[in-house]
């Protein structure tokens, strides 16, 4: 299914050309973390100061699909605002700082973090969105959340009425597809083997636990029963392309978020099966940095301020 980006205002400042300078493939770890040493480490600078809880009702995360086109306006322009202030780019240079050790390819420590890591990060988002939201609409009523997009469905239409950055390869808007041969997106079948069949499917961790089992696979680790890859969280970065394929730098397209709040949606679902499973961390592994919470804080999606409006496959 074709889901070219049309061109469109961009939203990423010329402050960053110089960072994404080129894309780092997945199996480049050490390229990544010689070029994070040299290069994103003396841009990230002091603590940055995090948004509150804001007081209310948890909001509720809606499917994109089913968005309001005056939702999708708002979500829009408080995005447009927090690319105004600096604080976009402040929060896609915590994504960038690999010290944070929040990705399977990084190790087993990596793979443990990437769920709650990944949640904290998205609460960080949504509640910067809220803050510039209750500037631009001071008369609503609602908060803004952050919308999933479903892995099955097409890409977010509406979102390419604000393209993220020109390509860093090209100098032009990013195509929808960089690789020559693009993965194949998880469809619903795929998401039923990543929720359901997790204690199955990943051959190898016969000795591992059921969260490590299922971070696995929904990170993108994982096979079919035919042997093929198991499209999950990976594939859908490269599927999209362009600097969502990046992995320091991937938050710079708007649709980083929706990806991963569809992540999060998946994680909270297979939570209500599995609520004694959690990862095998200990001590500062434990402390989802930079916010310094611990990964048992961001267990309770309602504790942090959000629900879903479906938790069905």
């Amino acid at each position: 299914m074709d889901h070219s980006h049309e061109t469109g205002e961009h939203l990423h400042p010329e402050t960053f050309d110089e960072v994404l300078a080129e894309g780092f493939p997945l199996d480049k770890l050490e390229l990544l973390k010689e070029v994070h040493k040299k290069l994103v480490k003396p841009l990230l600078g002091g603590a940055a100061a995090f948004a509150p809880k804001p007081p209310g009702a948890p909001v509720t995360r809606q499917n994109q699909a089913d968005l309001s086109p005056e939702n999708r306006e708002a979500f829009r322009n408080a995005v447009v605002r927090l690319v105004e202030e600096g604080k976009y780019l402040e929060l896609v240079r915590f994504h960038m700082d690999m010290s944070h050790d929040m990705h399977g390819m990084m190790g087993e420590t990596g793979l443990y973090r990437f769920l709650g890591w990944h949640r904290r990060y998205l609460v960080e988002f949504e509640r910067e969105l809220q803050r510039v939201d209750a500037v631009l609409r001071p008369d609503s009523n609602e908060k803004l959340a952050v919308p999933y997009w479903r892995w099955e469905d097409p890409f977010p239409a509406w979102l390419n009425s604000f393209l993220p950055a020109n390509d860093p390869d090209t100098g032009t808007p990013p195509p929808s597809r960089k690789n020559a041969s693009p993965p194949q997106k998880a469809d619903a079948t795929d998401v039923n083997i990543i929720v359901n069949q997790f204690s199955i499917q990943n051959t190898g961790l016969d000795n591992e636990n059921d969260y490590t089992k299922f971070t696995y696979g929904i990170e993108g680790w994982g096979r079919r029963p035919d042997g093929t890859s198991l499209p999950a969280h990976n594939h859908g970065h490269a599927w999209v392309g362009g600097i969502m394929n990046n992995t320091m730098s991937s938050p710079t397209d708007p649709v980083f978020w929706l990806h991963h709040a569809e992540v999060d949606r998946l994680w909270h679902i297979w939570q209500q099966a599995n609520s004694s499973a959690e990862p095998n961390l200990s001590g500062s592994d434990r402390i989802m940095d930079p916010w310094g919470e611990s990964y048992d804080d961001l267990v309770d999606t309602e504790d942090l301020g959000y629900v879903y409006d479906s938790t069905s496959l």
